[in-house]
C-alpha cells in the first residue's frame, strides 16, 4: 500500500512495551511504522514497567479516552528491605537497617488481600501529574516540595502470587488513576518496612489483555499492507452493538439531527454500508449523534 498522507490509516492495535521505553518512545516508533502523524495512546507505563499500551490511529484517537478510564490488571514484583527514591528502578536505592526478614508477618497473602477496596492513594512525587501546569518529577528533581492530592480509587482485587526470601509477586486489578508503585510501597510499609517495584507488567486494560497485543518486533518484521491489517476497526475497538443506517437517517445524523428509532436504550456504533460514522446514543425512541468522525 502506498502512504497517502492525505488518507492515513485508522483503528486500534494493543502494543507490548518493551522494558526501559517510554510510552512516548513507543508512540513515536508506531507512528513511523504505520507511516502516520495521527496518534496517540491509552494509558501511560513508567520506563521500567512493561505491557500492555493500547495504540490509536486517525480518527480512532476520538476514542481513546474509554481505554483511559478503563480498569487495568499488573502483575508487580516487589522487592522488601530496600526503598526507591521513585517507587521503582529507576530512582536511588537505600536499604531499611531495620528490616528483619525472620520477623516479617506469617499472613503475608491475608495482609495484601485488607488492600481490596475503595480507599484513598497519595500519588507519587516522581509522577506526570502537574501542579500548576508543571509535572511532579520536575519539582522532585529541583529538590522542591509541592502539594500533592490524593485520589480516590478502587483495588477490585489483589492476591499473592509468591513470596520468596524478599521478593513478592502480586496480581492486581484497579481503577484508573492507581499507581502501583504506591501500592507496592504501601504494602511494604503495612508489612512493617520498606520496598520498591522491581517489576511491573500491564497485563489487561478494559476487555483487552496481553495476548491480544503484539510486540514490536513482530510488527517490524512485516510488510506495511500487512501492518495495517493488524489494526482493529474503531467500531470493533468500541465494542458496542452496531447500527445500520439508510442514506436519509445518515445524513440526519451528519447534520446533527434525531432519527426517530425505536431501540434498546444505549450506545450504538452507527454505521452506513459497513462504514463507521460515529456513535449514537438512543433513549428508546431517538437515536442521536454523539461523537462522530470526519468523513472523507
Amino acid at each position: 500500500m502506498k502512504y497517502d498522507p492525505l488518507n492515513s490509516v485508522s483503528g486500534f492495535i494493543a502494543v507490548l512495551k518493551p522494558k526501559g521505553w517510554s510510552s512516548n518512545q513507543l508512540l513515536s516508533k508506531l507512528k513511523w511504522l504505520f507511516k502516520t502523524k495521527k496518534a496517540g495512546h491509552g494509558g501511560t507505563l513508567d520506563p521500567f514497567a512493561t505491557g500492555i499500551v493500547p495504540v490509536f490511529f486517525g480518527e480512532a484517537t476520538k476514542f481513546s479516552g474509554r481505554f483511559l478510564d478503563s480498569d487495568k490488571e499488573y502483575q508487580a514484583q516487589l522487592r522488601l528491605g530496600f526503598e526507591s527514591s521513585t517507587g521503582d528502578t529507576e530512582g536511588e536505592i537505600t536499604k531499611d537497617n531495620d528490616f528483619i526478614y525472620e520477623q516479617l508477618p506469617d499472613n503475608i497473602s491475608e495482609i495484601i488481600q485488607e488492600f481490596e477496596g475503595p480507599q484513598t492513594q497519595t500519588p507519587p512525587i516522581y509522577s506526570a501529574l502537574k501542579y500548576k501546569g508543571k509535572p511532579y518529577y520536575q519539582y522532585a528533581r529541583e529538590g522542591k516540595s509541592v502539594p500533592i492530592k490524593k485520589r480516590q480509587i478502587i483495588i477490585n482485587n489483589i492476591n499473592l502470587v509468591s513470596f520468596s526470601k524478599n521478593t513478592l509477586i502480586f496480581d492486581v486489578s484497579c481503577t484508573k488513576g492507581t499507581y502501583i508503585r504506591t501500592l507496592g510501597e504501601d504494602i511494604a510499609k503495612r508489612l512493617g518496612t520498606k520496598g520498591y517495584l522491581t517489576e511491573l507488567q500491564r497485563t489487561r486494560i478494559g476487555k483487552t489483555s496481553k495476548e491480544d497485543a503484539y510486540a514490536i518486533e513482530d510488527i517490524e518484521t512485516i510488510d506495511f499492507d500487512k501492518r495495517v491489517k493488524l489494526l482493529t476497526s474503531i467500531e470493533k475497538m468500541l465494542q458496542i452493538p452496531l447500527l445500520e443506517l439508510d442514506s436519509n437517517q445518515m445524513q440526519q445524523i451528519l447534520n446533527g439531527q434525531l432519527i426517530e428509532l425505536t431501540l434498546i436504550p444505549g450506545e450504538y456504533a452507527l454505521m452506513n454500508q459497513k462504514k463507521f460514522l460515529g456513535i449514537g446514543q438512543s433513549d428508546g425512541n431517538f437515536v442521536k449523534p454523539v461523537r462522530l468522525i470526519k468523513m472523507k
